[in-house]
């Protein structure tokens, strides 16, 4: 399917959007209540498996020598949670094999992360792994088994690379333009001549793109790509608070770059895109901008940066805004015919999931009423949830981001 600016403009403006506007602000009745005595279960489970990882990890051998035995554990302890926890119930999505694939494409990535940019701390590994998962997960639902993607490599770090460079406020609106200028002249074929090391290293993650997907045989990646900056310097706008937005700007900016990023995940799936696939990426990427949107609600409300959860102090119309997230999440999912209907069903649980963690997350945000309700359907209470999180903040070695990495690397390293 030929893809350009105006028809994905037209899916996102008029058949995404129409269908966000349409999903209803009442409370969902679709959701499976959990019972508190699963819940309590459930907290168990967790607590034992979260208390045998933290024990591996103070154990972790200071002396490189002494990490084999270490490792082999580690490598036991893994493939086991995952193949009998019941709370994300991956395996009941998987089987052993596409599991197995599915965790080596994401040890292949990391290994190319650490070798790529040794200096990127964990919080942006995680955010590059997350969107390699995502395109992982796109092959799945495919009923593909592609392996490592050295294209999507290079996309999935663009993200730590370019949008947190965007979002700083440690850059000037001119540092910004001219970084978003040497990468339009990249993406454009044009020759470029980068000055710092995050400039030559942001080109070389777009060349990893343009070796998989030689611009002369075919063009489509780098039409997206020059889409995508085109919302992200657009989307620049919602950092100005001296500025404001009505909310049919932030809901358009937020349609175009949430359902760009996705649709780009979606391209290095080698499966034809068809119609369907346009709408359900579009859609499904700008569902997971509103995920990250709700995530950061109280950083972005502090900030003064406007998106469709900050339009409003008052809890309600963001109360109103998670329903209808719940309601657009499940028309698409069920509109979608995926080749891998089981695993379809996975990822609707779990970004159900997903959208209840991130309100209690931010409960302050929302009423105690609305809260409640929620909690009902978690698959643990909300005290649990936040022992969980005072337990990672605090944790004697939760800022030694060294430490956190040597265990990183230990676990990918081959042999």
């Amino acid at each position: 399917m030929h893809l350009n600016k105006e028809t994905i403009q037209e899916i996102i403006y008029e058949g995404i959007k129409s269908r966000w506007l349409a999903a209803p602000g009442f409370f969902p009745e679709f959701l499976t209540e959990i019972s508190r005595e699963t819940q309590v279960q459930n907290e168990e489970y967790l607590q034992s498996v979260s208390d045998d990882f933290q024990r591996q990890i103070k154990i972790f051998p200071v002396r490189a020598k002494d990490r084999a035995k270490w490792k082999r554990k580690m490598q036991i302890m893994l493939p086991r949670v995952l193949s009998e926890e019941t709370i994300i119930g991956v395996h009941l999505a998987m089987d052993p094999q596409a599991m197995d694939a599915f965790m080596d494409g994401i040890l292949e990535f990391l290994r190319h992360v650490r070798e790529f940019a040794p200096e990127l701390p964990l919080e942006g590994i995680g955010q590059a792994v997350r969107n390699y998962i995502v395109y992982a997960m796109f092959n799945e639902l495919h009923g593909i088994r592609q392996g490592f993607s050295r294209a999507c490599f290079g996309y999935s770090m663009l993200y730590p690379f370019t949008d947190n460079f965007i979002d700083s406020r440690n850059y000037s609106d001119q540092e910004k333009r001219e970084y978003n200028r040497i990468i339009r002249n990249k993406i454009e074929g044009k020759e470029v001549h980068p000055v710092s090391v995050h400039q030559r290293k942001t080109c070389k993650l777009l060349a990893a793109i343009e070796d998989e997907y030689p611009r002369e045989k075919d063009s489509t990646i780098f039409t997206l790509l020059l889409l995508m900056l085109e919302a992200q310097e657009e989307s620049i706008r919602q950092q100005k608070k001296d500025t404001p937005l009505s909310e049919e700007e932030i809901l358009d900016i937020s349609l175009f770059k949430g359902g760009l990023s996705v649709l780009i995940d979606r391209f290095f799936v080698h499966s034809e895109i068809t119609e369907n696939d346009l709408i359900f990426y579009l859609g499904f990427g700008f569902f997971l901008q509103l995920a990250d949107d709700l995530q950061d609600i109280e950083e972005d409300s502090a900030k003064g940066h406007q998106t469709l959860l900050t339009v409003d102090t008052h809890c309600r119309p963001e109360e109103m805004t998670v329903n209808k997230m719940l309601h657009f999440l499940h028309r698409l999912m069920h509109d979608f015919q995926a080749e891998n209907e089981p695993f379809a069903g996975f990822v609707l649980r779990n970004c159900e999931l997903l959208i209840l963690a991130s309100v209690i997350g931010s409960r302050s945000v929302f009423s105690d009423a609305y809260v409640e309700q929620l909690e009902k359907y978690l698959p643990v209470s909300y005290p649990f949830l936040e022992k969980m999180k005072i337990q990672r903040i605090y944790h004697p070695d939760g800022s030694n981001q060294n430490k956190y990495l040597k265990i990183l690397d230990e676990m990918i390293r081959n042999g």
